[in-house]
């Protein structure tokens, strides 16, 4: 028998899925609104860039970095167009996939690996990261067909820095490298966005801000698939200034064959005694800047460590060395003029000079005989320097040292220069917790014992000989050109120091400076029809102990200055354990001012003008 279901329990059943109904309604509607006021309140500013990124995306655009030329136009470092791998991780999927299949595609390296993750972490994630540069022709096919599965990834042209000389420019020019962190402490981040490299040293990091140019940038307009289909509007970036130097190729050409083509360890430094224009910078041994300019290698990295000639060090204004008897015609002019001895000042040399019990020995051990002024430069009498450190004593002779500009940083437009030394009694005392002895002074007198001076501080002292008694500063640079104006801005020069020198102090020591290249010691460095002035240097220097005696070579150097009235070339060289009697500076210094004055005019009048030092000739 068929039984009817009660009507109030259908009424109940539909009432009840009703409610369970409206309450389903209520949550979703209710979640619908917390996720709206998720979207377009608590998170609105983020959402609205996502969805602004999926339309447009805002690319700096790298200004060509400024050129170095030399004063006639050489290029010193130069910029070459090549193509690169950049990767913008904002834009990217899963870098490290990512990364993964770039180094199988592109064979990278343990150590560009590691240069890409030292990039990102100098730069924000919407900065291009370049990851790898001079890609093949292979190389730019291979990331062409996998675009679509590499967002974030591109190919792009950029100009990459090139040193066309490779090594012999590399300490005064310097290198660029890749932008790190540590960089960006001291230079404005924002200067450098979509910017790769950045002045590491030399020249390149003096003139950082003038080479650098300005970033601009172009919003480009991007796909559903993340690829740039347009550009909505550009920012042009302004390009560096070029920056003309005083250097001249053919004249560190010269220096570099004669110094590093003969496996020399040493430095050589040119300067115009009138205005201190740098013209020549050599060290040996030197390195490929280019090597730096990727990040460099592990393997040039290590040839580099192997190399125990310490490549990487500026010698020219870092390297420190006694001066030996260079350091003598510094205290001639300072005797001279404090009233210590006169022009015609002579003393007898019998080959040694007795001090308290110690014999100090000259470098001829048969003597000289009587010495006055000129034969004591000509032929680098110790013994007569012996006696006038006595006569001087230490206050004297630091003074003098101080005065031509030992001691403290030459101030140069190159970064990092080394302040030498000059040995005080107080110093003396604290560090050695000993006196000062005359003993001390007598070596000091000859160049020797605590002095340390760098080859950049010895030209600058004898070019104030060479031009009259004028302490330059000197300058590598001489103006920045701006490429797209043709605008030149000077950059001129320091008026040099006047030392105030008597003129009779000044013509006895460059009676015996020229003496010493016609007639003495320095008599292998003539050029002829060339005058010449200069002064050889011999330092011994420690470099073994043995038998419980310590075993000595010499330094060779030499400063001096051409031609003699009409200075334009200052010189000084060091060529480190060169032997006795300069017999290896000497040969360099020749190459260098031959290289600069043979076949040219000299000048027919003497030093002076409104940017120039007058000589103090009598």
């Amino acid at each position: 028998m068929l039984r009817l279901t009660d009507p109030g329990k259908r009424s109940q059943g539909f009432r009840h899925r009703l409610l369970v109904a409206a309450i389903l309604s209520v949550l979703a509607i209710f979640f619908v609104v917390l996720r709206l006021m998720d979207l377009q309140i608590l998170h609105y500013a983020k959402f609205r860039t996502l969805a602004h990124n999926n339309h447009v995306a805002l690319v700096p655009v790298a200004p060509p970095r400024g050129l170095i030329l030399a004063d006639h136009g050489e290029v010193l470092a130069d910029n070459q167009p090549t193509y690169v791998v950049e990767v913008v991780p904002d834009e990217v999927h899963g870098l490290r996939q990512t990364m993964a299949e770039l180094s199988t595609l592109l064979a990278l390296t343990p150590r560009e690996l590691r240069q890409f993750q030292e990039n990102r972490a100098a730069k924000p994630d919407f900065d291009p990261i370049v990851v790898k540069t001079q890609l093949t022709p292979a190389q730019m096919a291979a990331i062409a067909v996998r675009q679509l599965d590499l967002p974030g990834v591109r190919v792009v042209a950029m100009l990459h820095r090139d040193y066309p000389y490779n090594s012999l420019f590399s300490h005064v020019v310097g290198y660029v490298g890749p932008v790190t962190a540590a960089d960006l402490r001291q230079f404005n981040p924002s200067s450098y966005l979509g910017q790769n490299y950045i002045g590491k040293s030399g020249l390149e990091r003096f003139y950082e801000r003038d080479l650098r140019g300005k970033v601009g940038y172009q919003i480009k307009d991007i796909n559903a698939m993340g690829l740039q289909v347009g550009t909505l509007r550009s920012i042009p970036s302004a390009p560096g200034d070029n920056l003309v130097t005083h250097l001249r190729l053919r004249l560190q050409e010269a220096a570099a064959q004669a110094l590093q083509g003969k496996g020399y360890r040493g430095a050589v430094v040119a300067l115009d005694p009138r205005t201190g224009a740098v013209l020549a910078m050599v060290t040996s041994p030197s390195f490929n800047a280019n090597w730096f300019v990727d990040g460099i290698s592990d393997a040039h990295w290590q040839a580099i460590l192997d190399n125990s000639g310490r490549p990487l060090m500026n010698r020219a204004d870092n390297g420190l060395y006694p001066p030996g008897s260079c350091a003598k015609p510094f205290y001639s002019i300072q005797a001279v003029q404090a009233g210590i001895i006169t022009p015609d000042y002579h003393t007898y040399c019998a080959g040694n000079f007795q001090l308290g019990g110690h014999t100090f020995w000259d470098w001829n051990r048969s003597g000289f005989g009587n010495t006055g002024l000129t034969k004591a430069l000509a032929w680098s009498v110790d013994v007569f320097y012996y006696k006038l450190a006595v006569k001087m004593g230490i206050a004297l002779q630091d003074q003098t040292l101080w005065r031509f500009g030992f001691g403290h940083a030459t101030p140069i437009d190159l970064p990092g220069g080394a302040s030498g030394f000059v040995p005080t009694p107080q110093w003396k005392e604290q560090h050695l917790h000993a006196p000062w002895y005359t003993g001390d002074s007598v070596i000091l007198g000859i160049g020797q014992g605590y002095l340390l001076v760098t080859p950049l501080q010895l030209a600058r002292a004898v070019a104030a000989i060479a031009n009259g008694g004028y302490l330059v500063y000197p300058h590598v640079a001489k103006a920045l050109v701006n490429p797209e104006s043709g605008g030149v801005r000077n950059l001129g020069f320091i008026p040099p120091e006047d030392l105030h020198i008597p003129a009779a102090a000044l013509h006895a020591v460059r009676k015996g400076m020229e003496a010493c290249v016609n007639e003495g010691t320095c008599r292998s460095i003539s050029v002829p029809g060339i005058s010449i002035a200069g002064k050889t240097g011999t330092a011994q220097i420690p470099i073994a102990y043995k038998n419980g005696r310590t075993v000595y070579n010499d330094d060779s150097l030499f400063i001096g200055w051409a031609p003699v009235h009409h200075p334009r070339i200052a010189v000084a060289v060091v060529v480190e354990y060169g032997g006795a009697n300069a017999w290896q500076a000497l040969p360099v210094a020749h190459a260098v001012i031959q290289a600069y004055l043979k076949g040219q005019k000299p000048a027919t009048v003497p030093v002076s003008g409104p940017d120039t030092p007058a000589a103090k000739q009598p």
